[in-house]
């Protein structure tokens, strides 16, 4: 159906607080509630650790009372999920979700002749960092030897104050790290999967976030959450490899979807050589990691342009597995931002943050990371 032109669908559900739809509205002029949708605002996605979804500009004719922000409509910890997709040559819409968010900046305009309700929405993230969610009530602790997974389910299931828990979606944990082993500064062994160290986040300005990245850096692991509205870890050193990738779409110049594409070099982003080194121990020993590109088929390789170092220290990180894993994989992280390219295009609604795309032209054939 991209390849044609077609007619764009965009919904928003209103969800119950287990998840079910309450109500819903779109721009299906079929439907009762399709008047109120003023303007269907901007979805933004960027892939990172934390909040990585959010929508701008949703706007609503404010005389709808279900869409008016108060106690009785939309309040306080009210979910939104959006879905985006098409009609089918049948005549059927097809919707793809795109996240399960939260209200962030609600804002109502009223004149003479006409009430406007805008929304800015963020996702889930927002309830853990602080933004929505506010802080600990106390110092939280994780002790060494403690599975990394454990303490962040029982965060997510902690009863709000309200008889609802902070997420109600299970959370996805990979499963790559299961078996795998790290020493530890004393020269014992221990299971990845276990904290090497005692985990402390301060209550003052402390979050359930920070307990998370606190835990999830132990890992290196990617988190965030998903389009279905499930907070997902995977694993950074499952990341340096794209050949197992499946690509999502294969753009040409004479795809109707294609309006223009823009290659932009970023030399001065690039390093070839990264130092990481860790949390001075007891024993005053620093645990530390080193990657280097000599890889030939890459054009910044060290034996071709030079050495070019970058050196972090890296708070909390103990062990040298930890500081090796973030090394190899910022060093990954850098090469790719040796060319990136802006394509204009119409709206495709199957991509996600993480993915392959191929560009093909009459002069390169590319694939980039979504």
């Amino acid at each position: 159906m991209l390849k044609k032109p077609f007619h764009k669908r965009c919904r928003l559900r209103f969800l119950n607080p287990d998840g079910t739809t309450a109500f819903s509205v779109d721009n299906n002029e079929k439907n009762r509630l399709s008047s109120a949708f003023i303007s269907d605002g901007t979805l933004t996605v960027n892939l990172q650790n934390g909040a990585r979804r959010t929508v701008n500009g949703i706007t609503f004719d404010g005389n709808f009372e279900q869409f008016q922000y108060n106690v009785n409509n939309l309040w306080f910890g009210t979910e939104i999920a959006l879905d985006e997709g098409l009609v089918l040559s049948d005549g059927s819409d097809y919707y793809i979700q795109q996240g399960v968010f939260l209200v962030e900046t609600p804002t109502e305009v009223i004149a003479p002749d006409s009430r406007l309700i805008q929304y800015d929405l963020i996702d889930k993230w927002a309830y853990l960092d602080g933004t929505l969610g506010g802080n600990l009530e106390c110092t939280h602790e994780v002790p060494v030897g403690t599975n990394i997974f454990q303490p962040i389910s029982a965060l997510l299931v902690e009863d709000r104050g309200n008889g609802l828990p902070i997420d109600r979606v299970t959370p996805v944990y990979t499963e790559y790290y299961n078996g795998m082993t790290q020493v530890l500064p004393d020269g014992s062994t221990a299971y990845l999967t276990d904290t090497p160290y005692t985990l402390r986040v301060d209550g003052d300005s402390g979050t359930i976030g920070a307990v998370i990245d606190g835990l999830a850096a132990m890992l290196n692991a990617w988190y965030g959450y998903d389009p279905t509205g499930a907070l997902r870890f995977d694993p950074s050193q499952d990341d340096i490899l794209d050949s197992t990738k499946p690509i999502l779409y294969d753009f040409s110049m004479d795809d109707v979807t294609l309006l223009g594409l823009t290659y932009t070099s970023n030399p001065a982003e690039v390093y070839n050589d990264y130092i990481v080194v860790g949390e001075q121990l007891d024993n005053y020993a620093q645990p530390k990691g080193r990657a280097q590109n000599f890889a030939p088929e890459s054009p910044t390789n060290i034996n071709l342009i030079g050495r070019k170092t970058v050196r972090e220290t890296k708070s909390g990180y103990g062990t040298d597995t930890m500081c090796q894993d973030y090394a190899v994989w910022m060093l990954k992280r850098s090469a790719v931002l040796q060319q990136s390219i802006t394509i204009s295009c119409s709206q495709m609604f199957h991509l996600v943050e993480n993915a392959l795309i191929k560009c093909a032209t009459s002069i390169i054939n590319l694939e980039f990371r979504v």
